[in-house]
């Protein structure tokens, strides 16, 4: 993630925040956080709100929390959530959503830590937030992606995207996990159009009320976890677990780039200033777009 002073980049893991300088690529500082990782990695997505300079990160193993990203005090924790939470945004100045594996959207009073709402869904693994439209789309299990408001959590759409069954691995190898699962959901510059990454090893441009699909992005050897656009030279780029990044035409199908990454310990994505960063384990990796 861009961190709020729009001059680092943030990713977490293993109980850290690790911050690089845009300027000179360097990890210039470690703050340690009260995540508890029971593997060891990260399950979940690093946010940040600019205006008030405010990070949210993992608490324990079933809470998240959030922090003064300047003096990087604790502001706040919210537990309740009955599996790790893996993703949050702050949608407002006082209210903050969160989405867990336990089949779960909760809001919260982002001051007081109360919970002020939960949703039952489905196992949830993806979020999106659109503050323009104060809306926020969630995602996970069975293809199952529900449009809320981001103030009252109510459910503005609710459609199943219909995925391909993922093709085996090579040698025979295949991973005991579903394919029918959403990891990653970036709102398309159009504010109408959202764009999902699953582990059918396809990336979807699916219209955001009607769950209609527009586009499908085709070549990934393994499930996609990260989506992120490049607003304004049009393209998608996805990143997937089997250690490769892609780019792509948000108005076609056609591939533009392949990156090699050589590992498949990807954190995240973020595209910023025309350059495409990508997070795996404590390096940060950049790739010009231009």
């Amino acid at each position: 993630m861009l961190w709020p002073d729009g001059r680092h980049i943030a990713a977490n893991g293993r109980g850290r925040i690790f911050l690089w300088s845009l300027a000179t690529g360097e990890c210039t500082r470690v703050l340690k956080t009260g995540a508890i990782c029971r593997n060891g990695e990260p399950w979940f997505r690093l946010a940040g709100e600019a205006e008030l300079g405010r990070v949210l990160e993992a608490y324990k193993t079933r809470g998240l929390a959030i922090w003064d990203s300047t003096d990087w005090r604790r502001l706040q924790t919210f537990e309740g959530h009955g599996e790790e939470v893996q993703a949050a945004a702050v949608v407002s100045e006082d209210r903050v959503v969160s989405i867990s594996a336990d089949s779960s959207a909760r809001l919260w009073d982002a001051w007081t830590g109360e919970n002020l709402r939960t949703l039952e869904t489905g196992p949830l693994f993806a979020l999106a937030h659109a503050p323009a439209r104060g809306l926020v789309a969630v995602g996970g299990s069975n293809g199952a992606v529900h449009l809320l408001d981001s103030l009252t959590l109510d459910v503005r759409a609710l459609f199943h995207l219909r995925m391909a069954t993922a093709r085996p691995e090579p040698l025979g190898i295949a991973r005991n996990r579903p394919s029918n699962t959403l990891r990653a959901l970036a709102w398309h510059p159009d504010g109408e159009h959202l764009l999902c990454g699953s582990w059918d090893f396809v990336a979807h441009m699916v219209h955001s009320r009607t769950g209609r699909v527009v586009r499908q992005w085709q070549g990934h050897a393994d499930g996609v976890d990260f989506v992120a656009v490049e607003p304004s030279r049009g393209l998608l780029c996805t990143g997937s677990s089997g250690g490769t990044v892609r780019v792509w035409s948000l108005d076609s199908t056609k591939c533009l780039a392949v990156h090699d990454l050589g590992h498949a310990d990807l954190g995240g994505l973020l595209v910023h200033d025309r350059t495409l960063y990508v997070t795996c384990q404590r390096e940060l990796l950049s790739v010009p777009l231009d």
